[in-house]
């Protein structure tokens, strides 16, 4: 499925914030086989941690034409991945006139692997866009699992109702290859829909980032009953504030490494963090009820999302807690406002409601002619399928 890989991503770190746009801006234009995921920056700290944490498919450096410069920088950034593709941007304009062949053969022996000249012209990215994705294979590493968001940027909708019966139905499939990450952080509540007391949290994760590895982020996440192991939000909301973005990159990258599926309950709001768990994730589940001011709410955060440029493809729809009651609006109503397919309808159900309140998710008890459980079994199967190939059987 094509939505089932995942957008290249490109470092472009640059001397000047206006260059890194213009850089930015001529990738994603020459990005003729679908979107592609461009982060600009011009600190060196921050592109190390960048490299580090989002491991983009390749880097474009802006050439200083002082060698020593040049050498530092790129030494600092393969010293992260030594096999990182880098991609040397020069002018031969200002700053950069003392560039030659000389200085250029020594930054192919630092690793430099391709060189474009400042503007960059339509068609001189080719080559370097085919090396990023290789003709009918994943930009993704083939032991990456599966990332899924349930996202909505109004509370109440039962957006985490749905993240943990969709986790659990998974896990009772796939036991201890599923990982739920409640990063709602300041109000997360995943641990009780579980009917759990975790003694460590995301903020755990945060704090030992340096040395997070498999193991660690296993022993960190609290086990379910259901086979499900769950990574929960922190008790405490202010330092919960510490954690960034950055972080949260880094620990879903090692979160697919080490888990067959991830699936990561959001805040209501579209902040740093969330827009970085939808630029990792697979596909996202935008969740809503049909009522008006939240079906508007939707217009707008779909909207963002397309200012953005993030890719629909990896979008889905699910209306939660239908009701037909008068004044609500109806499915294709909805449909017409958000001009996009609703995916999934689940009904309105107090199993969903009674399900929380007692900590334990109602994907748990099947009910042969419910439609609420056929819902969560076909988006759990959905999820299931998006899984590469390269992946089976692994832990």
């Amino acid at each position: 499925m094509n939505d089932a890989k995942f957008a290249p991503r490109v470092l472009v770190f640059a001397h000047d914030e206006a260059v890194g746009r213009e850089i930015r801006d001529a990738v994603r234009n020459g990005a003729a086989d679908g979107p592609i995921n461009v982060y600009v920056t011009t600190d060196l700290t921050q592109a190390v941690d960048t490299v580090r944490a989002r491991e983009p498919n390749a880097v474009m450096i802006e050439l200083s034409g002082d060698l020593s410069n040049d050498r530092t920088r790129i030494g600092e950034l393969r010293s992260i991945h030594s096999d990182l593709m880098l991609v040397g941007v020069y002018s031969a304009e200002g700053s950069n006139s003392n560039i030659h062949s000389g200085y250029l053969v020594e930054l192919v022996r630092l690793g430099v692997s391709d060189f474009l000249r400042r503007p960059i012209a339509d068609g001189e990215l080719n080559g370097f866009m085919n090396r990023l994705t290789p003709s009918g294979q994943s930009n993704e590493p083939t032991r990456s699992g599966t990332c899924v968001a349930f996202v909505s940027n109004k509370g109440g909708v039962g957006k985490s109702s749905m993240a943990v019966n969709t986790a659990t139905a998974l896990a009772l499939k796939y036991p201890n290859e599923v990982l739920l990450i409640d990063a709602s952080l300041q109000m997360g509540v995943c641990a009780p829909m579980l009917n759990l007391t975790p003694e460590t949290s995301l903020l755990d994760a945060f704090e030992q980032r340096q040395r997070l590895d498999s193991t660690l982020i296993r022993q960190l996440a609290t086990p379910h009953e259901s086979g499900l192991l769950l990574l929960a939000a922190p008790s405490d909301p202010i330092a919960a504030a510490d954690i960034d973005d950055q972080s949260i990159v880094r620990v879903l990258n090692l979160a697919r490494r080490t888990f067959r599926f991830v699936i990561v309950d959001t805040f209501p709001l579209f902040d740093q963090v969330v827009m970085s768990v939808l630029d990792i994730a697979t596909r996202a589940y935008v969740v809503l009820d049909n009522v008006v001011p939240t079906v508007l709410s939707v217009v707008h955060l779909l909207r963002l999302l397309e200012n953005l440029q993030y890719p629909p493809e990896r979008l889905r729809i699910v209306l939660n807690r239908y009701q037909q009651l008068p004044g609500n609006p109806l499915v294709d109503d909805v449909s017409r406002s958000l001009r996009v397919p609703v995916d999934h309808v689940l009904p309105y159900d107090k199993r969903m409601i009674t399900a929380a309140n007692v900590g334990r998710p109602c994907s748990m008890d099947w009910v042969k002619w419910s439609k609420l459980h056929r819902e969560l079994k076909e988006i759990a199967s959905e999820i299931a399928a998006l899984q590469p190939v390269a992946n089976e059987g692994q832990a």
